[in-house]
Order: structure tokens, then C-alpha cells, then sequence
């Protein structure tokens, strides 16, 4: 049995890990995917305090070389189910079962597939410049979406590809669409209706406002969503898929969240780090509490 599983590999997760560690708590990280979550697909961090200008790939080496270090156990398997037995959790995953005086859910989000990959299964769309920009270099590619994040990876991939159109069903306002005027190879289509997506001949072929484009490469940064049906049989209080937290604490006594999957005003490496303190401080007052 252990003291705390920790569900998410991700930094808040990490930094729940490490404070955990630091707390004498038997401890074990359970992670579907490959640690870092979302950092590994950010082509550059500039504002993490102490490590300036880092690519996300590194930083989260970083982290996880941090964990490894303090000899952390983990394991790269998917969480199915979380149940609450009386004072215990038992925790089941794809490959095992496990029981847990505590729980840290760090199980982040993952990014919005269109409609059009609902439909046809086989139409890949990319969601790491850096991990594919290479593939499209001096080639044309289409980036879907408006926001921080379609700005920042269309700004590395015009480095690499020979043109990028960017496609948002809304203006890219302010700051945002002033970073974009210096890139002669940067086309921005805005308040733009995508009819359709087909993949056919190594090459993508869109329907724009009744119009057609063609790329070699598209990418997608249309938001997030979150993945918790293995917390459905536990009642946990959420709005629209994010856990509703109280700093760290959700409505399951020896429950608690952080990350990404918290609803928040913030989503920051930074700000999820903090997270993962704060629940692993409480995980720890709440073991303690179980314990005497």
C-alpha cells in the first residue's frame, strides 16, 4: 500500500512528487504518456524563473531528471478508475491495482480534436512544431486557431517552412497579431469557416470559406480538454471537465488536484508547479492525520 499516488507526470505532478519525497511519503507516479505532458510539445519557454530560454523538450528532461534523481518511483501506465473504500483509495490502471491512503490528480489536458478527425480517423493532424517542424521544412503549412499558443508555434514553423497560413474563426487581436507583421511568409486568415479537411496524395486540402487550400503540413491549436471519466465514480465536484479545487483540496477528503485540470484563471508552468507543492503539503498533513 502507499501513502500518496500521484496520477499525471506532468510538472504539477513532478513538484507534488518531490515535496512528497521530501515528506517521507511512500510515494509512486503514475503516467499514461511520457513525463513533462504539455511542456514537450512547447517549442520555448522564456519565462520560467532561472532557466531562460529553454525549449519545452528540455525543461521538462530537466524536471524529470530532478525526480529521477531522488529516486521516485513511476510507472507508465493508464489510470482506468479511482474509488474511495473508507479511508482508502484503490487506484486501477490498465496494467494493475493499487490501494492509497491519498490521492493527487495532476492528469493535465490534452488538445481538441476537429471535427473533421472525429470523422475520419486516419486524417493525422500535428500539434508539436517542434517535434515536426523538420518534416515540413521549406514546405507550406496550415496552423488552425487564434490564440497564444497558434501565434508562438507559427512564428517557429515560418523559420523552418516556406509559408504559413494561420486560420482563426475570430480576429488575432493586440499583441498577439503585431508579432506576426514582421513575418513575410506568415498569411493570417481570420473569422474564417473550415467546410473540410482531406488528406489525399501527401498532401491537405482545405475548404476555407468556400475556398481551397493546400498545405504539405497542418497543425492544430484549437484549445484543450480533459480527460477525468476515471474519477466519475467519486463524485468529484467539476465545471465543464476541471476539477473544482479549494488551494489544492477538492470535496474528496484526502483527494486533491492540481495543474491543468483545475479550473483556474492561470495556466503556467510556474503556477502548476506551485500547485503540486501546495497538494503534496496536504496530502502529507492529511496522511499524518490518518496515521495517529
Amino acid at each position: 500500500m502507499y501513502d500518496l499516488i500521484i496520477i499525471g507526470m506532468g510538472p504539477s505532478g513532478m513538484s507534488a512528487a518531490l515535496y512528497a519525497k521530501r515528506s517521507n511519503l511512500n510515494t509512486l507516479i503514475l503516467e499514461k504518456n511520457s513525463p513533462g505532458g504539455l511542456v514537450n510539445t512547447t517549442n520555448k519557454i522564456d519565462n520560467y524563473l532561472g532557466i531562460p530560454d529553454v525549449t519545452g523538450p528540455e525543461l521538462a528532461y530537466k524536471m524529470f531528471k530532478h525526480v529521477s534523481e531522488m529516486n521516485i518511483p513511476f510507472k507508465i501506465e493508464e489510470v482506468n478508475n479511482v474509488v474511495k473504500e473508507k479511508d482508502l483509495f484503490k487506484v486501477t490502471t490498465n496494467k494493475s491495482e493499487y490501494t492509497t491512503k491519498s490521492v493527487i490528480v495532476s492528469s493535465g489536458r490534452s488538445p481538441k480534436k476537429t471535427p473533421f478527425e472525429e470523422k475520419v480517423s486516419t486524417l493525422k493532424l500535428s500539434r508539436c512544431a517542434i517535434c515536426d517542424a523538420p518534416l515540413y521544412k521549406d514546405k507550406d503549412v496550415v496552423v488552425l486557431g487564434g490564440g497564444d499558443s497558434s501565434v508562438e508555434e507559427s512564428i517557429y514553423l515560418a523559420n523552418i517552412s516556406k509559408n504559413v497560413k494561420i486560420i482563426s474563426r475570430s480576429e488575432i487581436k493586440g499583441k498577439l497579431k503585431s508579432e506576426l507583421e514582421s513575418y513575410s511568409n506568415i498569411e493570417v486568415i481570420e473569422n474564417a469557416n473550415i467546410e473540410d479537411i482531406k488528406f489525399d496524395d501527401d498532401v491537405y486540402k482545405l475548404i476555407v470559406n468556400g475556398k481551397e487550400i493546400i498545405a504539405n503540413g497542418v497543425f492544430s491549436y484549437i484549445g484543450f480538454t480533459t480527460s477525468t471519466g476515471y474519477l466519475e465514480n467519486l463524485g468529484v465536484n467539476m465545471e465543464n471537465g476541471y476539477i473544482i479545487t479549494s488551494d489544492g483540496s477538492t470535496n474528496i477528503a484526502g483527494l486533491y488536484a492540481c495543474g491543468d485540470i483545475i479550473k483556474k484563471s492561470l495556466y503556467q508552468i510556474v503556477t502548476a508547479v506551485s500547485e503540486g507543492a501546495k497538494c503534496a503539503v496536504l496530502a502529507n498533513n492529511y496522511i499524518r492525520g490518518l496515521n495517529k
